[in-house]
């Protein structure tokens, strides 16, 4: 029986996440320059001419991943928009972190490896500067509205916080206490330690 539309739709985009699975996979355990289209398609168990069929290059799969990368990180803010205690958006922001670092290590050593390789990470960096500034904005906003005096730079000391737990975590998993670092810093940026320091300034 003939395939419909719809069919061939459903196959095309799985296909699709398929090599994109494969490709984040490899990206983050071999490095860009050390994995070949033929590798992909390898671990997708496909023909390499039909990789090309869906991506005409490394580059337009690397696009492609940070492409969804950034699209969930949109999603993220949406959620931060419907939440009005400002209390409440930092907590969120922080689990959001921790459950990030959990679940998604491959995407986060991709994204790390091409920190130092900005001719790889092109559009990435494009898509990268347009999600930080709408991301900043909003949450030093929620700094703003917690009261602290200068939220511009307690978001980037926040920020750089969590950056190194990431550093940490994925340098020695075995040895991270992890968990244990999440319920820290939602205890030092609970509601109450967050008031006892704005009100003692």
């Amino acid at each position: 029986m003939p395939r419909s539309k719809e069919q061939f739709e459903e196959i095309r985009k799985k296909t699709k996440e398929n090599i994109l699975k494969a490709a984040l996979k490899l990206f983050a355990k071999k490095g860009y320059h050390g994995t070949s289209i033929n590798d992909i398609a390898k671990a997708a168990k496909i023909s390499k001419g039909l990789a090309y069929n869906y991506f005409e290059s490394k580059q337009k799969i690397i696009d492609a991943i940070f492409e969804e990368y950034f699209e969930e990180g949109a999603q993220f803010i949406e959620i931060m928009d419907s939440i009005k205690d400002p209390y409440e958006k930092l907590r969120l922001m922080i689990e959001f972190t921790f459950k990030y670092y959990e679940e998604n290590e491959e995407q986060w050593l991709l994204y790390a490896s091409f920190i130092f390789q900005p001719e790889v990470l092109k559009k990435g960096k494009k898509l990268a500067a347009k999600f930080n500034q709408k991301y900043l904005e909003k949450m030093e906003e929620v700094f703003k509205a917690l009261g602290f005096k200068n939220p511009k730079m307690e978001l980037r000391f926040l920020g750089a916080l969590l950056d190194g737990v990431g550093v940490d975590y994925f340098f020695d998993k075995s040895f991270f206490p992890l968990n244990e670092m999440k319920i820290f810093l939602l205890e030092k940026y609970s509601k109450e330690e967050i008031m006892r320091i704005v009100n003692s300034n």
